[in-house]
């Protein structure tokens, strides 16, 4: 089986991506390629879920305790547009 790199929605998603989520769908749908993967996708949509910045010491007060320094961990989201049942969510390549 070839690996491809798949879109869903406006992302084109990398190879880790795209791996990441055919291991996903093909457990819950049983798909057996790439192929069959993308076609599953057209009726998808997807969205970035940027980290939050968010310093614990605005949230919690002087309580806090001391932070790392870095901006977490960015996901991309896959939903069904014309369904409620089939929601994947898979860690992005592009962390910063």
């Amino acid at each position: 089986m070839q690996k491809q790199r798949i879109t869903v929605g406006y992302v084109e998603l990398t190879i880790e991506e795209s791996e990441q989520l055919f291991d996903k769908v093909q457990k819950d749908k049983g798909i057996e390629g790439y192929a069959e993967l993308q076609g599953l996708m057209d009726d998808f949509d997807s969205r970035v879920i940027e980290p939050v910045m968010e310093p614990l010491k605005d949230v919690i007060g002087d309580e806090a305790p001391a932070e790392e320094s870095g901006k977490g961990t960015r996901y991309i989201e896959v939903f069904n547009k014309l369904e409620e049942d089939s929601r994947y969510r898979i860690k992005s390549s592009k962390q910063e």
